[in-house]
């Protein structure tokens, strides 16, 4: 907005003066510092417009830094803002959906892969504690379409859904191949009942850790 202003100084009073873009700029600091000589004619329309939208933006970006300084939430902000580009540059990554502990040693896994990933966790406990790790994340609710598309899945490798419950793996499985109907779905039940649930809805693969636990341990005592 302060970029804004300062352009259209600029090139209102190098075209009302014929003056060069630099003596322009100039012009316009001094209106918006009110340090400037009273303009006459269209030059005082100018001016006024100036006057007007500069104290606004200014008073407006003041006010806003010093809430976010006293709200704690300054340095969240800056870094959501790098988090939202990180992601927005993001082609072929991987979609971790659920930032418990199994969506966190997947996070592991693919870091020491080089992977790119992105973890969608809406629970801020759960989120701070991987953003201390230095993942990706986006913080979110991963059943949400509008998540989804801001986690880059238009343009992801594939998607791992790894939330406790599998009902929400499920409509999650059914958003995201309604938004990507190519990428590959990685997803995770708890009931034997759901793997069929979960294969029509799109996933192509489907683990359950507890029975494949509970399968290696009886196979053992064998």
């Amino acid at each position: 907005m302060i970029l804004g202003i300062l352009f259209m100084g600029t090139i209102g009073y190098a075209l009302l003066y014929k003056i060069t873009p630099a003596e322009g700029i100039i012009r316009t600091v001094e209106a918006l510092t009110f340090s400037g000589q009273k303009e006459q004619g269209t030059a005082r329309v100018l001016q006024i417009l100036i006057h007007l939208f500069g104290v606004i933006i200014f008073w407006f970006a003041l006010w806003t830094s010093f809430d976010l300084m006293i709200e704690g939430q300054f340095t969240k902000y800056f870094t959501g803002v790098r988090i939202m580009e990180r992601i927005k540059r993001m082609k072929k990554h991987y979609i971790i959906c659920g930032g418990g502990r199994v969506g966190e040693h997947i996070a592991e896994l693919l870091t020491k892969q080089k992977k790119k990933f992105v973890v969608i966790e809406k629970h801020d406990d759960l989120s701070e504690n991987l953003m201390k790790k230095e993942f990706t994340i986006l913080k979110g609710d991963a059943l949400e379409e509008a998540t989804l598309l801001k986690a880059g899945i238009k343009h992801a490798e594939a998607l791992i859904s790894v939330l406790p419950e599998t009902e929400k793996n499920i409509l999650v499985t059914l958003t995201a191949k309604e938004l990507n109907p190519g990428i590959k779905i990685y997803s995770r039940a708890d009931k034997k009942e759901y793997v069929k649930k979960l294969r029509r809805a799109g996933a192509d693969f489907v683990s359950m850790p507890e029975y494949s636990c509970a399968e290696e341990i009886v196979g053992k005592i064998g």
